[in-house]
């Protein structure tokens, strides 16, 4: 059975829950992770084909931001500034201001992220 990776929003909802910095910094990657392999995926599925050598991360948002649907490329602006913020969580040892409050919205921006994915038209991104 395929992993499902909506169960990294989960994961990041539990670990928010957590008192400790590195429960918190790691919700901000899983989520992030769970936004963007779905952005991924669905890349994919609608015939884009990742080209070995080119970093994951910029070719999927650059997928999204090439296409001239607006919804679309709102999707590669939200992924790009929740790539921000995981590359900071996940590599950057100074403090996060207001954690707690950050990691509230990633959630949210996570979940907002997946309804706008849903609601995009099939075809999008386009190949």
């Amino acid at each position: 059975m395929p992993f499902d990776w909506n169960d990294f929003l989960s994961l990041a909802q539990r670990l928010a829950a957590s008192t400790d910095e590195a429960s918190k910094r790691t919700a901000i990657s899983r989520a992030y992770y769970c936004a963007f392999i779905l952005a991924f995926e669905r890349a994919e599925s609608a015939g884009c084909r990742y080209p070995r050598g080119e970093g994951y991360h910029q070719w999927c948002w650059r997928k999204y931001s090439e296409t001239p649907d607006s919804s679309c490329r709102k999707l590669a602006v939200e992924g790009n500034r929740m790539l921000a913020l995981r590359v900071r969580a996940d590599y950057e040892a100074g403090e996060i201001r207001r954690l707690d409050d950050t990691v509230l919205r990633v959630l949210g921006d996570t979940q907002q992220f997946m309804a706008d994915l849903a609601a995009l038209n099939p075809r999008y991104p386009l190949p």
